[in-house]
């Protein structure tokens, strides 16, 4: 592991002489267009666009730690080795290589523990598609930097889309972005797309592949003190998203909803709790308006219980619910089923464990280790149908790894301590990624 084209020429000729030449002219060019559209690699404006990704299996999975919190650390560990020391991250971002050897059992994480907050992210993996939702762009209440880096070999472009409560938000010179191999661009929401409210980031590798980090500035209160977070990538626009990583008794909680599609979103919320899935009495449905942001309170589902929110929507959208705790501001997202066996770093701190069934019942092998690698716990779990269940974590616990007997399960945990609250969903090891496929400029 290692910290660390040419221009066409016009052809001048003689003019056509005669109407069957130029009868023959618009076939051919008919025929063009036509032939070009099936094949996949029509340009912009004639027949259906192309698919731009293809999914490429991984030799070694990369970790970049890029920190813009102070005080931020990374830690990176195997399952088989334990938990190496925290590094402090500085001016470019802490990255972490790990070769197919050990790759499905490698993690990492990044943290910042001060007064004030405990803000804690998986470290991201790089990728070819972003979604954040929940952040701000507002100076003085609430701003979100991106730290876009690269860490492969090979320039990355990326384009970037930002929605707020009214709508897409104009913010010029955000596509066609160069970022150089192992080069960082940062990002502030506030200086190059500026709207008061929760604002939704899209962002799009367009050629290579970027891992991001989103540093969320917030101000629980109008006139309170500023806390810091790192906001995780939310799940790609769907029909049917769960959330996970929820403290048990937050003091607010608020659904935050992107609609990206141009036809408003009627959007359903629904309670994997201890006892089964329900609606809340007092949760109605979500219209968010073509390509905007929305947002609701949902304070009122948590009673101390284990659960996710679930929420359902005839057109795709994507969410995250941003909580407040005792000052400090933590984000639930949703992700995709455990698949197999994946591994996770944990913060210092009290916490539990919440495995949801989105489907049938399942069960789900959860072993908690140390810092050194002593294993703590090492339990079956059985998860009910459409249900929740809460394990509670070790103060001693660092790392956990998580084996699914079948994909009907997701997973997040919350951790508390005297620094503040720290949440985060468990994304599934990464053994494949979609790469952006380079067409012929036209």
């Amino acid at each position: 592991m290692t910290p660390r084209s040419e221009g066409r020429r016009a052809v001048a000729g003689p003019a056509p002489t005669s109407g069957r030449t130029a009868v023959l002219g618009v076939m051919v060019v008919a025929l063009t267009a036509a032939l070009l559209a099936l094949a996949g690699t029509t340009p912009r404006g004639i027949g259906a666009p192309a698919d731009t990704f293809e999914r490429a299996e991984i030799e070694q999975r990369t970790f970049s730690c890029p920190g813009g919190i102070p005080n931020a650390t990374a830690e990176h560990g195997v399952v088989e080795s334990g938990l190496a020391a925290s590094t402090p991250i500085e001016d470019q971002p802490v990255v972490f290589d790990d070769d197919q050897s050990i790759a499905l059992g490698a993690f990492a994480g990044q943290e910042s523990r001060t007064d004030d907050w405990l803000a804690w992210l998986p470290c991201p993996e790089p990728g070819a598609r972003w979604w954040f939702v929940g952040a701000g762009a507002a100076t003085v209440t609430h701003d979100t930097v991106l730290t876009v880096s690269n860490p492969r070999a090979g320039q990355a472009v990326i384009d970037m889309d930002v929605y707020g409560p009214k709508g897409p938000v104009e913010a010029p010179g955000l596509h066609g972005i160069t970022i150089p191999s192992g080069s960082t661009r940062k990002l502030d929401l506030a200086k190059v797309a500026p709207v008061v409210g929760d604002v939704a980031v899209h962002v799009v590798a367009t050629r290579g592949l970027v891992a991001i980090s989103a540093a969320d500035r917030f101000a629980p209160r109008v006139l309170g003190k500023a806390v810091q977070e790192w906001l995780p990538a939310q799940s790609l626009p769907a029909r049917d998203i769960t959330m996970v990583g929820l403290p048990e008794k937050p003091d607010t909680a608020t659904l935050i909803v992107v609609n990206p599609r141009q036809v408003a979103a009627v959007v359903s919320v629904e309670v994997v709790g201890a006892t089964g899935t329900f609606a809340p009495k007092d949760s109605p449905t979500l219209t968010v308006e073509p390509q905007s942001v929305a947002t609701v309170s949902i304070r009122s589902i948590f009673d101390g219980e284990p659960l996710a929110v679930r929420i359902r929507s005839e057109q795709p959208v994507t969410a995250a619910v941003r909580t407040v705790t005792g000052g400090d501001v933590a984000f639930a997202t949703g992700v995709r089923p455990i698949r197999g066996a994946t591994s996770l770093a944990v913060p210092r701190g009290a916490g539990r464990l919440v495995l949801s069934s989105t489907a049938e019942e399942t069960s789900v092998q959860v072993t908690a280790f140390g810092q050194g690698g002593t294993q703590l716990v090492d339990r079956a779990v059985t998860v009910p149908k459409a249900s929740s269940v809460a394990i509670a974590l070790p103060a001693r616990a660092r790392y956990l790894r998580l084996v699914a007997t079948s994909a009907d399960a997701v997973a997040g945990f919350s951790v508390t301590d005297g620094a503040g609250v720290a949440t985060a969903g468990v994304a599934p090891a990464i053994t494949s990624v979609l790469l952006p496929v380079v067409r012929p400029g036209w």
